[in-house]
């Protein structure tokens, strides 16, 4: 080989190893801003609370906040929040609540619901629902698409392996309040994302220090479901506490880049140690990806689960927020930001304060760095 040539061949391989590394380079969060909104306060005669699932609407450059609140504190709804966002200031201002209606015309009864995540889809609002498994008869899991008013428009179907046959003894289908936690519109709006925040009883049990329990996500096109795919959380942190580790894990909401990778929430709960761990993760879905959407249950089977990837530990940016607040509370909610004038996207996270005088409402903004 010529020494020309030789030059030409060591520039090829070099250039080939630095696309192929940045292919591979995980992305990471830059902290923007914080802001905390306390338990108790009012606006347009509702309770700001119980926050558990954010949507960007880009058109607007508003943000929009589902309650969980069952229709008891105030009917279900969701906030509309004004925004301010760069990549050295961050402010949320409420500026209207919209009330959901049922298939009636009627605001939700109370603990007919327990809605968890939202999205934009063309200009409409889609939300789920955990339902409420310990009821006589159970209300199953639900995925409701309203107009941007409220108004109900239709429900998509929700296949049959998620769905309880039995209230307190149920054995099938999703946990009590461990259902469809997290749901998220591709970019382009062609596909819908839910999953859900625990194991379903027949895939497998529920998280521990010494066990990573597995969850599914459904995909929907045109609103149906076509397919399903398999997620695997993390142990609970080895935390202990006289002697006990006591806690759990679960899947908190979903935030789709295209239609193969996304981010995810897993927050780690433990009681006894008074502690809240939330790790954000990058995640593919490829070729090998399982789709177990025909496998009733996934309980002993062979299966290729989504690629994951850690980005982040919120723990870490504690010490970067309002001195007065350098905790974390009970994220649950994730969207995309306005683009950054460096072109970067931005991220927004949420906390549900569980309408608890003790937490907060908490809203994290941060600049994703590829």
């Amino acid at each position: 080989m010529s020494r020309a040539a030789g030059k030409h061949f060591f520039w090829v391989i070099l250039i080939f190893q630095i696309v192929a590394n940045n292919a591979f380079a995980i992305d990471k969060l830059k902290f923007i801003g914080d802001q905390n909104i306390p338990t108790g306060e009012k606006f347009k005669e509702t309770e700001i609370g119980g926050l558990s699932g954010l949507a960007f609407d880009k058109n607007k450059n508003k943000i929009l906040a589902i309650s969980d609140d069952r229709s008891a504190v105030n009917d279900a709804r969701f906030y509309e929040f004004s925004l301010k966002l760069d990549e050295k200031s961050f402010n949320v201002t409420p500026t209207d609540v919209i009330t959901l209606k049922d298939n009636a015309g009627k605001s939700f009864k109370k603990n007919t619901i327990d809605f968890e995540g939202i999205s934009i889809l063309n200009g409409d609002v889609l939300i789920s629902s955990e339902g409420g498994i310990n009821h006589e008869p159970p209300i199953p899991p639900g995925i409701f698409l309203f107009s941007r008013l409220g108004a109900y428009k239709k429900n998509l179907e929700v296949p049959e392996k998620f769905l309880p046959v039995k209230g307190f003894e149920s054995k099938f289908g999703v946990r009590d309040n461990l259902a469809f936690e997290g749901l998220t519109v591709t970019p382009d709006g062609k596909t819908v994302w839910v999953g859900t925040e625990e194991a379903l009883f027949q895939d497998d049990r529920t998280t521990s220090h010494n066990h990573e329990s597995t969850v599914r996500l459904i995909q929907y096109k045109d609103l149906l479901s076509v397919k399903e795919v398999a997620y695997r959380l993390e142990k609970v942190p080895s935390i202990k506490v006289a002697g006990l580790i006591v806690g759990e894990t679960g899947l908190s909401d979903i935030l789709a880049i295209d239609d193969n990778h996304f981010y995810s929430i897993e927050r780690s709960y433990m009681p006894l140690a008074k502690k809240l761990i939330v790790r954000i993760f990058k995640n593919t879905i490829n070729d090998q990806t399982t789709d177990i959407s025909k496998k009733e249950s996934i309980k002993g089977l062979k299966i290729t689960t989504v690629e994951k990837e850690l980005i982040a530990d919120l723990e870490d940016f504690t010490k970067q927020m309002n001195p007065k607040f350098q905790s974390l509370d009970n994220i649950e909610g994730i969207c995309f930001g306005p683009k950054l004038a460096n072109g970067h996207n931005s991220v927004i996270f949420v906390s549900d304060n569980n309408f608890n005088k003790s937490q907060r409402t908490q809203f994290l903004a941060f600049e994703i760095v590829p």
